[in-house]
């Protein structure tokens, strides 16, 4: 062979380089991530975020953190809070916040750089934890690889355009959060557990997304630390959470801290907020503009099937990483953790979290298009541990000529391709001129449907490498529990016994005055003061709704069922003025219209025929007197097979 073809090429070169002398190329890596962040951050991103952070940092910074949150329409954990503030007080030090034209420009570099500051930062540090990490693997239980594959996992979060997009082109906190997170997680290994748990509240505090991992994290420091660990990890915890939240406390406004942790539940309830997922495949690209409250399973809807799917995977999760642990348990072998032991409850612990994270973002409804963003970090660390399990001791010399690792290199670079995508498309809805021209004109519903194809089957394609070290019947569990749930859940379609309406929730709820109540009159929205039992001239009923005219509220009932009835009438605690008519519509046709019902009236009852009705509408209207005191029930509503 001609010596002149037989020349390793530079590229090859550089490749032997890094895999002998690793430390050589941090420095260099470091720039090129700090150059490719500098690049990013004059640009306003996705706008409406930065704004948030403008004006929650400025009434943070005015008035304090408790006037803050009351004020302002902060939906984020309480302590975050303090983060605004102390950007806008940064921001003071340089410019005049309450300058309105330049603090409240789109294009104010002095902020943007001060807004993304905390996530670039967080960027550097979850690089050079990977650093750290392979430097001291054996001791903190990691795998004992060369020390350049984990350089190489650390440049695959630290230079993929998902990291670099969210910290300094987006201007979120996604690696803020994950990178406390982590911290947690370090003390967790490093045996503290109380500091662990106390680190742990503070994640979840900074981004909420941390809540779902709390279980998974518990466990691993029951693993770790056992029954006293874990006592005290959830004394921390409970700790961090006071400290946290203390000026609050001080204030008699802790009700600020709960609603906090609950405002978004249900606050866009659509099949998918640009996650191109299970659910963006089922609103046929539409998702941002599809309810998910319509059946999809029987009389189920898509918001409760995804948290079916959701729950079974994460009992997977649980499973997976409990099952050593309680069979040594079992055994009584297990005393103290070996470097063996730590290794494969670490392994466990990045596979559930890695199933957790998918989950979430793949299989519930109203799954934000950022809620996947620790994979990027999750991943790398899981396949450490993943090629040390499936590579034989001679093959790990090898490591980076094996079939193994460039499969593994090659997923994740699809999944970097595919997220980013997801990402990027997420932005420019909303901004078209703040993302990469050539990849806006690629934003086109079909690519988006074969995007939430790809990410579906990267989710199965980690499944199957799983089952390289857990046995493959275990993914009969999720499948087994989504299917009971989903059958008791329509056991009244297979029984054909009737079903409260209770069961569905409104797709149109509008009401006069108040919120519509469940099992309760109207006037409960006041507070549990006003809580009583549902009644009408004082015959009381368990199940039903209270309202107020004019009131307008419509239910997918999916064309199941053949009846409809109940009883109606004004409730007892409404005045003496009160009057209105009951009316009931199947797909927008009227099907009863009542005559005029007074105070103390007795309650009526009314049967009506749905079948092939889909969309089921009850309404009250005023008598055309006006709806003062118009307190109006529906009693025990029922739909029949």
């Amino acid at each position: 062979m001609d010596d002149e073809s037989a020349a390793p090429s530079a590229f090859e070169k550089l490749a032997a380089q890094f895999r002998t002398h690793p430390s050589r190329f941090i420095l260099p890596i470091l720039i090129l991530g700090f150059l490719l962040r500098v690049v990013f951050l004059p640009n306003p991103g996705f706008e409406a975020d930065i704004s948030f952070w403008k004006s929650w940092g400025l009434a943070t910074y005015d008035h304090g953190a408790v006037w803050g949150i009351e004020n302002t329409n902060n939906n984020y954990p309480t302590p975050f809070t303090y983060v605004l503030g102390m950007m806008t007080w940064v921001y003071s030090l340089f410019a005049d916040p309450h300058n309105f034209q330049e603090y409240w420009s789109n294009t104010n570099l002095l902020f943007l750089t001060i807004s993304k500051m905390p996530a670039v930062i967080a960027d550097f540090i979850i690089f050079w934890l990977f650093i750290f990490i392979g430097k001291h693997a054996k001791k903190l239980g990691f795998p004992e690889l060369p020390f350049s594959i984990y350089v190489l996992a650390g440049v695959a979060f630290f230079l993929s355009p998902i990291t670099i997009m969210d910290s300094a082109w987006w201007g979120q906190v996604d690696s803020l959060g994950v990178l406390v997170f982590l911290f947690a997680f370090y003390l967790a290994l490093t045996r503290k557990p109380y500091l662990a748990g106390f680190i742990y509240m503070a994640s979840m505090m900074t981004k909420l997304q941390n809540m779902i991992y709390g279980p998974l994290f518990f466990i691993l420091l029951w693993q770790m630390t056992g029954y006293k660990g874990l006592l005290k990890g959830m004394f921390g915890a409970a700790t961090a959470f006071i400290g946290l939240n203390w000026e609050f406390m001080m204030a008699r406004k802790m009700n600020l801290v709960f609603e906090s942790l609950t405002v978004n539940y249900d606050y866009f309830p659509f099949m998918s907020l640009n996650a191109y997922n299970l659910w963006w495949l089922v609103a046929k690209a539409d998702g941002m503009h599809t309810l998910d409250k319509f059946s999809v399973v029987g009389i189920i809807n898509a918001k409760t099937v995804g948290l079916f799917i959701f729950s079974s995977l994460y009992l997977l999760s649980v499973l997976i990483m409990i099952k050593e642990t309680i069979r040594m348990m079992w055994k009584n072998s297990i005393t103290t953790l070996t470097e063996q032991n730590t290794q494969d409850i670490l392994y466990n612990f990045f596979s559930g979290m890695i199933i957790v994270a998918c989950a979430f973002f793949l299989f519930q409804t109203q799954s934000h298009d950022r809620y996947a963003f620790p994979l990027v970090v999750l991943l790398p660390f899981w396949l450490l541990f993943f090629l040390k399990r499936s590579l034989t001791k001679t093959e790990r010399t090898t490591l980076y000529s094996t079939k193994l690792f460039k499969n593994s290199v090659l997923y994740f670079s699809i999944f970097t391709l595919f997220y980013f995508y997801n990402l990027h498309n997420a932005m420019v809805d909303n901004y078209p001129l703040n993302g990469f021209p050539f990849v806006r004109d690629l934003n086109i519903p079909a690519a988006t449907i074969i995007t939430s194809v790809v990410q579906l089957i990267l989710f199965f394609a980690f499944l199957w490498a799983l089952a390289r070290h857990i046995s493959p019947y275990w993914y009969a569990v999720p499948l087994g529990t989504v299917i009971l749930l989903l059958t008791i859940s329509n056991l009244p379609l297979i029984t054909r016994t009737p079903v409260s309406i209770n069961r569905f929730f409104p797709i149109i709820n509008q009401q006069g005055y108040g919120k519509m109540q469940k099992n309760m009159p109207v006037n409960a929205h006041q507070g549990f003061n006003y809580w009583s039992p549902l009644s009408v001239q004082y015959a009381f009923y368990r199940n039903g709704y209270g309202t107020h005219a004019k009131s307008y509220q419509l239910f997918n009932i999916a064309g199941k069922f053949a009846k409809f009835s109940t009883d109606y009438g004004i409730d007892t605690d409404a005045g003496g003025a009160a009057s209105a008519t009951f009316e009931i519509y199947g797909d927008d046709k009227p099907l009863y219209i009542s005559e005029k019902i007074g105070r103390y009236e007795y309650p009526r009852h009314v049967e009506v025929d749905v079948t092939g009705v889909k969309m089921l509408g009850l309404v009250t209207n005023d008598a055309g007197d006006g709806i003062n005191d118009d307190h109006t029930d529906w009693l025990n509503p029922l739909l029949w097979p």
